[in-house]
């Protein structure tokens, strides 16, 4: 059996039904997904067709029955979920299932229009960053390569997890958002089936500190400081700097971003802004941003810090 010359039944390959439990059952069918979009090469993930397909009647009522069917039902039943997917992949429903897959790609950008979700507590400023004109920010890898760019202006999205995997409004146990009623009009926007409209949002207004602080004074002007002093430009040039100099001016580079790492601690020290929404206020720090640039900032056993490759 070859890709593209098998019908549905031919999926009896993964093993006989009447022997499968419930979990297995689950899992074959993703399988049967997987190669199903492939073949197809659709764009849709294919745990969102598989969440379609399991909650309409028919899955629910095969999927109930299944441990007391005998072993030729249980194989018409696997026959009707196989032309049931089959079916789903053509005609995909319009509205979203919750099968998590566009949450795991990243965290939504925020709109002017979320603002309120801030200004009411339904999305905790520590769950948010700041991400500042000129910082080096790496797409996915399916797009442009996965090669960094440098954003134009300034953006707030929401933090991802620590292992990069996704929005950290994700359950990964139930693949739905903690925040489902309250998500941002990023979120709101998706479809997988139809990427038009969150198209068009991307032309909108995005959220920025400016518009958050607006109303205090105190940190607006040390968010003006800190972009006078600490800006990407400067950053940029350091770094350029160092690379015609051959690396001969990593001092100048490594006091840049320990200036930046004095300015943050001391804000956060005299202002009482904690750590993790330090990073709202100010943006991500110089020193965490160097693997985008192939480097990394290392400490010896005399507190010396030093400038090193990271592999």
């Amino acid at each position: 059996m070859t890709p593209g010359n098998k019908s549905t039944l031919d999926y009896e390959w993964m093993a006989f039904p009447g022997e499968w439990n419930e979990e297995t059952l689950k899992n074959k069918f993703l399988e049967f997904m997987n190669e199903l979009i492939k073949e197809t090469q659709s764009n849709l993930p294919p745990k969102r067709i598989q969440y379609q397909v399991e909650q309409s009647v028919e899955y629910q009522e095969i999927r109930k029955q299944w441990n007391n069917l005998t072993p030729t039902e249980r194989l018409n039943g696997w026959k009707q979920l196989l032309e049931k997917a089959e079916g789903a992949l053509k005609n995909v429903l319009p509205t979203c299932v919750q099968c998590g897959e566009c949450c795991r790609k990243g965290s939504p950008t925020l709109h002017l229009e979320d603002l309120e979700l801030l200004q009411q507590g339904r999305i905790p400023w520590n769950r948010i960053f700041a991400l500042r004109k000129g910082e080096p920010v790496r797409p996915p890898n399916e797009e442009n390569e996965g090669k960094p760019y440098f954003l134009l202006d300034e953006r707030i999205k929401i933090r991802e997890k620590q292992d990069g995997q996704g929005c950290v409004f994700l359950d990964d146990t139930s693949d739905r958002c903690t925040i489902y009623a309250d998500r941002p009009i990023q979120c709101r926007a998706q479809a997988c089936w139809d990427p038009t409209e969150s198209r068009e949002l991307a032309k909108g207004v995005y959220l920025t500190r400016q518009d958050i602080f607006e109303k205090v004074e105190l940190l607006m002007n040390i968010i003006i400081e800190h972009e006078k002093r600490c800006s990407f430009e400067s950053l940029h040039k350091a770094f350029h700097q160092l690379q015609e100099s051959e690396a001969k001016e990593v001092d100048s580079f490594l006091k840049l971003v320990a200036y930046e790492e004095h300015f943050r601690d001391f804000v956060s020290e005299q202002f009482h802004i904690p750590k993790e929404e330090l990073e709202l206020v100010l943006g991500r720090s110089f020193a965490s941003l160097m693997p985008i640039f192939g480097l990394k900032v290392a400490e010896e056993s005399d507190g010396t810090k030093c400038l090193v490759n990271d592999k």
